[in-house]
């Protein structure tokens, strides 16, 4: 199991795919039983994984965050100890560098990411609507879809 979920096709296929199906699953059974027939717009869960992909970006740097505190602490006491392993110390300094300079980018991407998901939900409120009750195909639904899916995709890059 432990291959499956750390390998490429699950992260980059079927964690972003199931992500969008569970969306549009639980936007079909959630609706009023008055309405059960499925309609196009349970396709419109896009908006709602871009969501996701920022919320899971901000949980995985606070992991990172809480890891660089965690390395600098470890680095402390491995500088103050009796004999310096200089070998724990190089392979430290290597991991607080990574973390340092993921951290310290990510207030961007964050920002980025969320610019992106508000540019969409624009997109949608501004030309994604036929009428009062129905989104356009392309604009409304598709666009978020592919973005929505694209964003889960690059946060399962960057979680590497």
């Amino acid at each position: 199991m432990e291959q499956f979920l750390s390998s490429d096709a699950f992260r980059y296929a079927v964690f972003p795919l199931v992500g969008a199906f569970l969306g549009i699953g639980i936007k079909h059974v959630s609706r009023n039983d008055r309405y059960a027939k499925f309609r196009k717009e349970d396709l419109a869960v896009g908006i709602e994984l871009l969501l996701t992909a920022c919320l899971t970006y901000v949980a995985l740097t606070s992991d990172r965050a809480v890891a660089l505190l965690q390395a600098n602490k470890t680095m402390a006491e491995v500088v103050n100890a009796a004999a310096v392993d200089k070998a724990r110390v190089a392979a430290l300094h290597q991991s607080i560098q990574n973390l340092s300079a993921h951290v310290a980018m990510s207030g961007w991407v964050i920002a980025l990411m969320f610019l992106g998901l508000w540019s969409v939900s624009s997109v949608v409120r501004l030309w994604g609507w036929k009428n009062e009750a129905e989104l356009h195909g392309l604009i409304g639904i598709a666009l978020p879809l592919v973005m929505g899916v694209l964003g889960l995709i690059a946060v399962m890059a960057g979680a590497r």
